[in-house]
């Protein structure tokens, strides 16, 4: 099922084309647009006993589905008990789509730990549970007992999903030999767009359900924080600046190090343009949390509901 959120390309020209020749393909519409909505549209058009989850923007492997079932299936007598497993997904790899500067830039800051954090199905790990894994595979009999995805969250419904999961008693597989593959944002308002975005999101989960984010969501909201605080310090005593730098010096000793040790393995030409990206993308990340926070305060744009 390709589930359409008004897609203004061929998208849906090419999806009729081969339900035209293959009967177990169907293209359904998404007035909502985001993807918890597609989520749940999903479910209520399938009988199926596992529902998986493939956003679009990514590439899977060959054997995506078929290792990911071989688990359910308990084809690998290492788990012992498949029944208390809710979730099952695996490593995601960031590619840049473009051969240009900024978009491979960005495809590095997004697997490496300092740039949007340290998730095993972003940086690897060694197959165990999780808090989250990307485009993951649900039993049926999961989705039936804690119900489908938020519909008012345009952003971070996987994580208050895999959350829900893990307060039904279940538990989120990693695996590393389930491989897909997401494309980065290919330019720098692309990302901080995005990162921005996320920060929102991130401020509505704390409010939401506070366990379905991780230490790492909230550093660019603390960086951030800390660097106006900073700036309100260096204003305030201004023969005191020496120690109001102490934060943004910390910083940019942290994030020059993690640029020369991700040029190390990526290439020395990112040498000046990571940098630049790390901080942005933080500074943006942090601020759309405030933004977000701020709203909450407000009582603004914050609908509690859970689609069932």
């Amino acid at each position: 099922m390709v589930v359409d959120g008004g897609s203004t390309d061929s998208t849906r020209d090419i999806v009729t084309k081969y339900a035209s020749k293959y009967n177990n393909i169907r293209l359904l519409d998404n007035p909502g647009r985001i993807q918890s909505i597609a989520f749940n549209i999903g479910v209520k058009s399938s009988s199926a006993p596992f529902v998986m989850r493939l956003d679009a923007h990514a590439y899977y492997d060959k054997y995506y589905v078929e290792n990911i079932l071989n688990l359910y299936h308990g084809k690998d007598k290492e788990l012992i008990n498949i029944e208390l497993i809710g979730n099952i997904g695996g490593r995601c790899s960031i590619l840049s789509q473009y051969s240009r500067l900024i978009a491979e830039t960005s495809a590095i800051l997004n697997q490496v730990k300092f740039g949007i954090g340290g998730a095993a199905f972003r940086v690897g790990a060694e197959r165990g549970f999780v808090d989250t894994v990307p485009f993951g595979c649900f039993p049926r009999r999961v989705i039936d007992q804690i119900g489908g995805m938020r519909e008012d969250l345009p952003r971070g419904e996987d994580n208050e999903y895999n959350s829900r999961i893990r307060k039904a008693g279940y538990k989120v597989l990693f695996s590393p030999e389930i491989k897909c593959s997401y494309y980065s944002r290919d330019t720098i308002k692309g990302n901080l767009k995005q990162m921005f975005a996320n920060g929102i999101s991130i401020a509505k989960l704390m409010f939401i359900d506070s366990s379905a984010i991780g230490l790492r969501h909230l550093i660019p909201l603390f960086f951030v924080i800390s660097l106006l605080l900073s700036l309100l310090w260096g204003i305030l005593y201004p023969d005191l600046w020496s120690i109001a730098l102490f934060i943004p010096t910390i910083y940019l000793i942290a994030n020059i190090s993690a640029s020369i040790i991700a040029c190390y393995h990526f290439g020395a030409k990112y040498i000046i343009s990571l940098p630049w990206m790390f901080l942005l993308v933080h500074l943006s990340y942090g601020y759309g949390t405030i933004v977000g926070m701020a709203k909450l305060l407000c009582g603004k744009g914050f609908n509690v509901k859970v689609n069932r």
